[in-house]
């Protein structure tokens, strides 16, 4: 069992998350969850085209404002996670057995390779805020013909996101995201810890409130796999009196202006949260986290894009492909 406070990107958020991060607002996000889902049940998946603009408008929240910061940083007095390789044994590894066949979305398995040329509303829906974009291009593509362009601003704190809440309730409340991501033209360093983005997103809601937990980068440009327990009701986005965040960064960092794999696993059984990581095929051990302090989540959402928790310079177009979503691992190609 690993202390989390002592974790470096934990050290450094209450320098750079104070300074960044602090906010008493609640924060735009499509993670909020969808119709019919409740802090301790499965729910319905609604229509993915409907699902993020009904979630918003339920929280009381403008899609296309600019999005507050998530809030500043550092784990809640007693919050940890038990972050060692050996600690997830029990986690399905298999690969899926239709990761072979042709891309097809049925039940809880999704697949998407933007191939029809445009973003299907009838199984996402779309998040941005001001100045960001999400389009079907072929500038910059892993297999095919196109890709999924998430245009941000460079400098500016924005959220361009596809959400897809077709696949859920998941099957055992665990599910494997897979996509590639291609930065351009760089993310920004800090060695103080600031520049938190996200990238892969599942969110939820458990029997204290809303919950992210996800893949993102921070820092040196390091990957880190997070998770936010905000514990103020089912779907607000304010600091509660349970809020709690963790999130150890990796010595693996973020490579600019090629295709990178990029795996998330989460996952909720009746006491634990759990999380894995891949990148190009292989596992970050640091990121293997089973973490109880809190209930899990009951997830209802899966977000896959750019989300800022603050103002980030240089990175202002993404380009993702080959996505899939499953109820067991993908792997790369």
């Amino acid at each position: 069992m690993r202390e989390l406070r002592s974790a470096p990107w934990l050290v450094v958020s209450a320098l750079g998350w104070l300074v960044g991060c602090a906010s008493s607002g609640a924060r735009p996000d499509a993670g909020a969850a969808g119709a019919g889902a409740s802090p301790t049940g499965g729910g319905t998946a609604g229509a993915a085209g409907q699902q993020a603009s009904a979630a918003d408008a339920a929280a009381g929240h403008d899609v296309d404002a600019a999005a507050p910061t998530a809030g500043a940083g550092g784990a809640g007095a007693g919050g940890h996670a038990d972050a060692g390789a050996e600690d997830l044994v029990d986690a399905p590894t298999e690969t899926a057995p239709d990761a072979a066949k042709p891309c097809t979305t049925a039940g809880t398995e999704l697949c998407e390779d933007f191939e029809s040329g445009a973003i299907d509303p009838k199984i996402w829906g779309m998040h941005t805020t001001t100045g960001t974009s999400l389009t079907v291009d072929g500038t910059h593509v892993h297999g095919g013909a196109h890709a999924l362009h998430v245009k941000m601003v460079a400098g500016g704190q924005g959220t361009a996101q596809i959400t897809d809440a077709v696949t859920f309730p998941a099957m055992n409340n665990t599910f494997y995201t897979r996509a590639y991501f291609y930065f351009s033209p760089d993310l920004p360093a800090d060695m103080m810890g600031g520049f938190h983005e996200a990238y892969l997103l599942a969110t939820g809601n458990n029997t204290l409130g809303y919950v992210e937990a996800g893949l993102g980068s921070a820092g040196n440009k390091q990957y880190v796999g997070y998770s936010e327990y905000y514990g103020d009701g089912a779907d607000v986005h304010q600091h509660g009196p349970t809020f709690t965040e963790f999130g150890p960064d990796s010595p693996t960092m973020v490579v600019p202006q090629q295709w990178i794999c990029l795996e998330l696993m989460q996952g909720g059984d009746t006491t634990t949260t759990h999380r894995r990581v891949w990148v190009d095929g292989k596992e970050l051990p640091e990121q293997v986290s089973d973490f109880s302090d809190r209930p899990p989540p009951n997830f209802s959402l899966m977000s896959i894009g750019v989300l800022q928790y603050h103002q980030t310079p240089l990175l202002s177009d993404v380009w993702v492909d080959d996505i899939r979503v499953s109820r067991a691992r993908i792997g790369c190609d």
